[in-house]
């Protein structure tokens, strides 16, 4: 279609006296590589075993917080909107990535997470310090969000 485009237009112009520059086709977009700075990952991100790998790549640049959570856990909403209050704050500091226990229990396993909320800190693909279970108060959960 293009070519018949550009033979087309190439013929009207000889026609009328123009000269035309031969069309060229648009550039093939690159594929980039996935976020290699800090910069470049998200400040937070839903958690599943498609995309596991990636975030624990990100934790190799900066602090992950796996986020164990669920829509019917009562403890788990009270949470929430500190989570985001804090990871706003925080500007880019930590990802807070969140994990629905419900949709992915083999990552709920392999945390050996038995209550919810459990908050874990992730640094260079491994759990890096102590869990913080349940939410008691936001003052708690920014003492440990401070520690990353």
């Amino acid at each position: 279609m293009l070519r018949r485009f550009t033979v087309t237009t190439a013929a009207v112009a000889v026609l009328a006296g123009v000269a035309v520059a031969p069309a060229m086709a648009a550039p093939t977009p690159t594929l980039t590589a996935a976020p290699s700075t800090a910069a470049e990952i998200p400040n937070e991100v839903d958690v599943a075993s498609a995309n596991f790998d990636q975030v624990m790549e990100w934790s190799k640049t900066k602090p992950v917080v796996l986020d164990f959570t669920a829509s019917w856990c009562g403890a788990c909403q009270a949470q929430k909107p500190y989570l985001e209050k804090y990871n706003k704050e925080d500007n880019g500091k930590w990802v807070w990535a969140r994990v629905d226990v419900d949709t992915n229990q083999e990552l709920s396993d392999r945390y050996h997470i038995e209550y919810i909320p459990t908050l874990i800190d992730i640094k260079k693909g491994e759990e890096a310090g102590s869990r913080q279970v349940g939410f008691d108060a936001p003052e708690s959960l920014r003492a440990w969000l401070n520690k990353l």
